[in-house]
């Protein structure tokens, strides 16, 4: 497959953790291995010139091989690595020949951007367990990146590393040497000799090449297990640093309000203080720790309209949470198809918004004498008070713990009456004191890989939450993989889980959208009012095909018991459900021109409820073709069979999700091309009139070496006959149970466009700009409701039943026409806009240590008006009201 130009050298092919044998039968590691040449002290000076004598002594590495464009190749540049070690680094010399210097990209950029440029890399297994490696890149402009390799093929972007190289350049090319501190790694000390996996990369940008010194070829899977041996003689003693990384930030926000809000400070100044920690314990265990963590210079989540009742997902940005999640990955099998499984970690759970935001007692009113005017204010996120990790290995297993504590958070109210004189003050808990806790391991028995999960979350409530979250949530798992030859490998994972509480909690526990005991018409579920703890299991099991010329393709299944709940620390849709899923893949690297590559797959699904209501069935295709000119695309589509949807009507009764059809086509341009442009389009259908259509294309350029700029438009229409209104309780809707379900069509339109640039003044400074309006608007239509259970074509208020009449201000008025009393829908009509722009300034001033400056800017707003997109709401964006936030920060590494 063909990688990311920026990050082909840190290529991980798609498949699992173990080595393919190469043709004779030998590992790679047994073909190309390396000695290191010992240096006393560390006195390498980094120019990357080479010019040291040790490096003249020290055995080269070279010979390298393309993994792209033409697989099994020589490369048509040589490349030479070699390695010296001293008492408290490892030394990397490359140099990276080129017949034609003058042609070398070295364009400049921010450290750890995804980069598509010259590169040279270097990927250490210090573990040497075919599993983990530490990769550090540079560019000819000496641009740093680092991320860290985990289960042989998968990769930990956020893995951030304290380390030095320098670049130099010549006639005869480019050369890099890098300084990787033994503090940085994590390794078995002792006396030597001592042997480690190693692997040196380089992607030469001109030619799009690719190139290894031990050889990754399509047809084999495995990336760390693929790696050559680096034999280091003498002692190796891993100092046990200690690394500090204070800070200090001020914030400054400016933000619109009412001026009657006894809340509202239109200017809010917030200064802090807080340190973060790594204390190497051993030579393999490390203890990362947080103080007052701040989080002020992470981009914001982007704007989104949700007409779901599922959650949304965003991704972790914050960096101590990010770096070093791999080794707490579970849940996943080596299957290439999944259907919704539960994920178990999800750490923005861990200061995430107050859970009560009802925190004004419903006697509030009475005591105020009237009705007044009610003004609230609470914080928008828990504090966090701190966190630690404990990574490394014990033996033959990698451990992982994680802890935080999060402070208990409170909430104000004011009633004011209609003089403006305050009748009613108070604050409330909104958010109780609260413990998280992981704790992961893993390792190998032989060759079956095994591990083990807990997950706790602990909160310490009044009487006033004790009713609305669990007192304990708790989540147990086992998981393991075994591979049964070269090719095949089977996997599979099992947990259980135990919420306990008060028996209001549980109630809500059981009716909560990704549960819904409450269905009517569910045989299979039922309300008990009395439990005080909840438990469930989920499991899956995998059987993988991983290696192969052209084949390879997985078959799982699994299933989630309705009592199943991981949302505490994890992210979790819907429990009740079991499915089984397959997938087959084609793989041709040596086509006819004008074609390098083409890929073909098929797929499908079919799920259940626990009552065995079918709730999906589907099945899928794809088509990649990559062109000789460096261009690729993608076609993709799946059809849906009718099944039956248990959530749309959210508790309601079950409804038939009808047939349909929805397509993709991406296409991409030669990367290496000054422009380059990434466009889709997609569209879907259904027998019913529903369905969207849409596009978006990214247009990225670079108009000088140390300017980036990337445009991101996108347009999406969509109609939906089924778009869920509400529902209440009416006696005269017997065939529902009781209750009447009302939905609506509704025509909407998304745009947005997203705009990013970077603008680096040198390696170690960074401009970054972003910004990105959003215009969301909504129109319903044709009001309708379920009229029975398993209805797909709803019948229409005032054509199909009943009367549907339009008020003055723009609410209906709807008689159902069965007995039932009339009622009245709302305005449901919307306009949304929104503004997010971010401006990050970052200095390196020295290696770890940064200053930041930030602005970030958020307008938007919301009319209830006919739903209809038009050209002002795009001029608008910029004079709705505004939230201005202003952020400085220092922080200084040191260690000792």
């Amino acid at each position: 497959m063909r990688v990311a130009a920026v990050l082909s050298v840190f290529v991980l092919l798609s498949s699992p953790a173990r080595a393919q044998s190469t043709a004779s039968g030998d590992s790679p590691s047994a073909t190309y291995a390396l000695d290191a040449v010992r240096v006393e002290g560390d006195d390498i000076r980094l120019d990357g010139r080479l010019d040291e004598p040790a490096w003249s002594t020290a055995p080269v590495a070279t010979g390298f091989i393309q993994f792209d464009p033409q697989a099994g190749a020589e490369a048509t540049e040589r490349t030479e690595a070699r390695v010296l070690v001293g008492a408290a680094s490892v030394y990397v010399g490359m140099r990276l020949y080129d017949r034609q210097p003058d042609a070398i990209d070295a364009r400049l950029d921010r450290r750890d951007v995804d980069q598509n440029t010259d590169a040279a890399t270097v990927l250490l297994d210090s573990y040497n367990d075919d599993l983990t490696a530490f990769a550090f890149r540079v560019t000819p402009a000496g641009v740093k990146r680092d991320l860290l390799l985990y289960d042989d093929i998968r990769q930990d972007d956020s893995w951030d590393a304290v380390w030095d190289v320098a670049t130099s350049r010549s006639d005869a090319g480019w050369t890099a040497e890098f300084e990787i501190p033994l503090s940085q790694l994590r390794f078995a000390g002792g006396e030597g000799p001592h042997t480690w996996g190693i692997q040196f990369a380089r992607l030469h940008f001109r030619t799009g090449e690719t190139t290894y010194w031990a050889p990754l070829l399509p047809g084999t899977f495995g990336t760390v297990s693929r790696f050559g041996s680096l034999q280091i003689p003498g002692a190796l003693r891993a100092p046990r640093a200690v690394e500090v990384q204070p800070y200090v930030a001020g914030t400054v926000t400016r933000a619109p309000g009412e001026e009657a809000n006894p809340f509202y400070q239109a200017t809010d100044a917030s200064p802090s203080v807080g340190v973060d920690f790594k204390v190497g314990l051993t030579s393999d265990l490390r203890l990362t720790g947080t103080i007052n963590p701040d989080f002020g210079q992470v981009e914001a989540d982007p704007a989104q309209i949700n007409l779901t009742a599922y959650e949304l997902f965003f991704p972790e940005r914050r960096p101590f949470f990010v770096e070093g999640l791999d080794v707490f990955n579970y849940g996943r099998t080596r299957a290439y198809f999944n259907n919704n499984r539960p994920l178990f970690l999800y750490t923005r759970r861990i200061g995430r918004s107050p859970q009560r935001s009802r925190f004004v007692p419903g006697s509030a009113y009475a005591l105020a004498g009237e009705t007044g005017s009610v003004y609230s204010a609470q914080p928008a996120q828990t504090t966090i008070l701190g966190a630690a990790k404990m990574t490394g290995r014990v033996g033959a297993f990698t451990v992982g713990m994680l802890d935080a504590v999060t402070a208990p958070e409170f909430g104000q109210f004011a009633v004011l009456g209609a003089d403006g004189a305050r009748q009613l003050e108070d604050r409330a808990l909104i958010e109780p004191i609260s413990n998280y806790f992981v704790s992961r391991v893993r390792g190998r028995v032989g060759d079956t890989q095994v591990g083990g999960l807990v997950t706790s979350v602990s909160r310490v409530r009044d009487d006033a939450l004790a009713d609305l979250l669990p007192g304990q949530e708790l989540v147990v798992g086992v998981d393991g993989e075994h591979p049964l030859s070269d090719a095949w490998i089977i996997s599979g994972l099992a947990s259980g889980s135990l919420v306990s509480g008060s028996e209001d909690a549980l109630l809500i526990q059981q009716t909560a959208f990704r549960r819904l005991y409450h269905r009517a018409d569910a045989d299979h579920l039922a309300v008990d009012s009395s439990l005080t703890f909840l438990t469930g299991t989920t499991a899956e099991l995998a059987l993988s095909k991983v290696t192969g010329e052209h084949w390879r393709g997985s078959i799982s299944a699994a299933y989630t018991s309705p009592g199943f709940e991981s949302n505490a620390l994890g992210f979790q849709t819907r429990a009740d459900q079991n499915y089984i899923g397959a997938s087959v893949f084609y793989d041709e690297t040596e086509p006819a021109e004008p074609l390098r590559r083409w890929t073909a797959n098929l797929f499908g699904s079919l799920g259940y409820s626990m009552g065995w209501d079918r709730t999906h069935s589907f099945i899928g295709w794809g088509l990649g073709a990559e062109f000789d000119n460096f261009w690729s695309g993608r076609l993709s589509g799946f059809a849906n069979i009718r099944t039956v949807n248990d959530r749309i009507t959210r508790g309601g009764p079950l409804w038939t999700d009808p047939a349909g059809m929805t397509m993709a086509l991406f296409v991409n341009s030669d990367a290496r091309k000054p422009v380059q442009a990434n466009a889709f389009v997609h569209g879907a259908t259904d027998e019913i009139g529903g369905g969207f259509f849409g596009g978006g294309l990214t247009l990225s350029g670079r108009p000088a070496p140390s300017l980036s700029l990337s445009l991101g438009p996108s347009v999406t229409h969509t109609v939906s006959p089924y778009q869920y209104v509400t529902a209440f309780d009416d006696p005269a809707a017997t065939a529902t149970f009781g209750r009447r379900y009302v939905f609506g069509r509704i025509n909407r339109i998304d745009a947005s466009l997203e705009t990013r640039l970077d603008w680096t003044f040198s390696p170690n400074v960074s401009l970054q700009l972003y910004l990105r309006p959003l215009v969301s608007t909504g129109q319903y239509t044709d009001y309708r409701e379920v009229d029975r259970p398993l209805a797909m074509a709803l019948p229409v208020y005032g054509v199909d039943k009943g009367t549907a009449t339009e008020n003055p201000d723009g609410t209906i008025t709807i008689d159902p026409g069965d007995g039932g009393e009339a009622f009245t829908v709302g305005d449901n009509d919307f306009t949304f806009r929104a503004l997010q722009g971010n401006a990050v300034l970052r200095w390196e001033y020295r290696p770890g240590s940064t200053f930041f400056f930030v602005w970030q800017q958020q307008r938007s707003g919301y009319l209830v008006e006919d739903g209809v997109f038009r050209q002002r709401d795009v001029t608008d964006l910029f004079t709705d009201p505004g939230q201005n936030v202003f952020l400085v920060k220092f922080s200084y590494w040191f260690a000792r």
